[in-house]
């Protein structure tokens, strides 16, 4: 059985209560625009993450059910606003909510999101000093998301990026979400300072694991099941790990190649896939794979000091499951 078909049952609760949150109002049209992506689908991998991090430490995962509604709007509203910046047309195989409703209503539509990510904390079961430092903890996250966005942009109009700059780019804008979902979840469970700290510390690395291996479906994955275009991020100019590493280590001419077609928004196919090859050849899509594999090891190596119980041996699963998905 496929991991996340394992957790149908809780994806379900928490599908009904974005179902419920989410419910169509007036104006009829901005509801029907907030609900597009969350209603779409999605792995709900953030939500799973913080109903594991609940019960691995003692919980019950249902306690996180709100704060995993909240983590899912709030992943989503930042899905939105970045189509519309890097100008996307495909999420998730179905048009991006900017083509679908329009740029203005999609900006709206994202803010819908932000905001009722925070009306679905005021649902959770816990003392108000939890309470508090779970706003506390999402506000901090969205700052980082924030800024690893503008880094990620600013990236995209320089020639050279240092492959600490990507990692902490993508710390920021990938990796703390994951991060506030495990940390969340633990907190919601009444985990100990030590547990909360690793299972944060399982977020962020699972977090860079997950975007590298993202980065790296965008040019070797299968575009009926990636849901997005192939290449999409060479046509953007996106510094990935990958780009990286080959400006690193390309000859002249092949720099030369890159640099001509990265950031070329009507690139065709075939110039896209010259780039490819390039990768592939001088090993950085191999350099890109082999990253992944090591940030997703830390993940794992990180959640050592909790108890051994089911919930985290799945949390451990999910980190393959990350680094082995083909969308």
């Amino acid at each position: 059985m496929d991991l996340i078909e394992r957790f149908s049952d809780r994806i379900r609760e928490v599908n009904k209560e974005i179902e419920g949150i989410l419910e169509i109002k007036k104006p009829e049209n901005l509801y029907l625009a907030a609900r597009y992506l969350p209603i779409a689908g999605g792995k709900r991998l953030r939500p799973l993450i913080a109903m594991l991090s609940t019960e691995v430490v003692g919980g019950n995962w249902r306690k996180a059910i709100p704060f995993s509604v909240s983590l899912e709007l709030m992943h989503n509203f930042t899905l939105v606003h970045d189509d519309i910046m890097d100008r996307s047309p495909i999420r998730r195989g179905i048009e991006t909510v900017h083509i679908k409703f329009g740029e203005e209503t999609a900006i709206i539509a994202g803010d819908v999101l932000f905001a009722k990510s925070y009306e679905s904390l005021h649902n959770l079961d816990i003392d108000s000093e939890s309470f508090r430092r779970l706003c506390f903890l999402l506000t901090k996250c969205i700052e980082e998301i924030c800024e690893g966005q503008e880094l990620d942009m600013e990236f995209e109009k320089r020639d050279y990026v240092s492959e600490e700059e990507y990692f902490d780019m993508i710390n920021r804008k990938t990796a703390a979400l994951f991060s506030c979902s495990a940390e969340g979840g633990a907190i919601i469970g009444k985990g100990s300072g030590e547990e909360i700290g690793s299972l944060s510390t399982y977020g962020r690395f699972f977090g860079l694991a997950f975007q590298i291996w993202d980065d790296y479906l965008d040019l070797k994955g299968e575009e009926n099941e990636f849901g997005k275009k192939i290449g999409n991020d060479i046509r953007e100019g996106k510094k990935t790990l990958m780009i990286i590493h080959a400006l690193s280590n390309a000859n002249d001419d092949e720099k030369k190649m890159i640099l001509s077609v990265l950031g070329k928004k009507d690139a065709s196919d075939e110039e896209v896939k010259e780039v490819i090859d390039i990768l592939e050849r001088i090993g950085s899509l191999d350099y890109s794979r082999k990253k992944a594999i090591e940030f997703s090891k830390r993940a794992k190596q990180s959640l050592s000091i909790l108890p051994d119980n089911d919930a985290k041996h799945y949390l451990e699963e999910l980190v393959d499951y990350c680094i082995s998905r083909r969308r």
